[in-house]
């Protein structure tokens, strides 16, 4: 088989759903294990003693943060892997979902910043000499609560980048349509954190329909996505 031959099988094949699916639940499991590192350091409305356990867990802190931004490198990766997966169906909406999901980890690593400034400010000796500790402690919780503020902007990007991937699954014939209206259902539960008081009163309902993530991975690692079809749509 000549070069030319191997590299056309290539093309013509999608990207490992193996692998897309192993990739996707490593994401998960980092972002769980993200969470376990950094619970309770934070104390929403105590400056003073977040300011004491970002100090006491600094190396907690700092690994948190440390999992959290693999994390989203990984999740660039495999919007990239998506991308090749779905661009059959329509290379449009699978470049618009692509861009969606980029710009969301965009943001949230930049929020990562604002989440690792708390650590730099409260130990750093010449800003405890400038600044007295009540205003050093204020403006790490500060940095956190905007933090947060980041994510929810990050997430109604996801939300867009799930409305855009669902409609492309419904739009595949080589995954099942539930997923792609799960997706959808998914979308539409994250653009409530356009206005964030809604979205973390109906948490419950947004866990539901945010499942619908962590669903596909498990489909592609256990089912895959039927290739003769994938092939049909991209015309081979």
């Amino acid at each position: 088989m000549t070069n030319d031959n191997i590299f056309a099988l290539e093309a013509s094949s999608p990207p490992s759903t193996r692998a897309i699916g192993v990739i996707w639940l490593l994401y998960f499991l980092l972002g769980i294990l993200g969470t376990l590192l950094t619970r309770g350091i934070v104390v929403s409305a105590d400056a003073a003693s977040t300011a004491n356990n970002i100090l006491t867990h600094a190396s907690l802190y700092r690994a948190g943060f440390a999992v959290d931004l693999l994390s989203s490198l990984i999740y660039i990766a495999l919007t990239a892997l998506l991308f090749g997966l779905f661009r059959p169906v329509n290379p449009t909406l699978a470049l618009l979902a692509a861009f969606f999901s980029l710009v969301g980890c965009t943001v949230q690593i930049m929020g990562e910043l604002l989440r690792l400034a708390p650590s730099v400010l409260l130990a750093n000796p010449q800003l405890a000499s400038a600044f007295g500790a009540q205003q050093l402690q204020a403006a790490a919780l500060l940095s956190v609560i905007l933090y947060r503020n980041v994510f929810y902007i990050a997430f109604v990007l996801f939300a867009c980048f799930e409305l855009v991937t669902g409609f492309l699954i419904l739009r595949s014939t080589f995954l099942p349509r539930w997923l792609g209206w799960w997706w959808i259902a998914g979308g539409i539960g994250g653009l409530t954190f356009l206005w964030s008081p809604l979205a973390t009163s109906i948490w419950p309902l947004l866990l539901a329909a945010g499942a619908g993530e962590f669903a596909l991975p498990v489909w592609l690692l256990v089912k895959g996505v039927d290739i003769s079809k994938w092939r049909t749509l991209q015309g081979t």
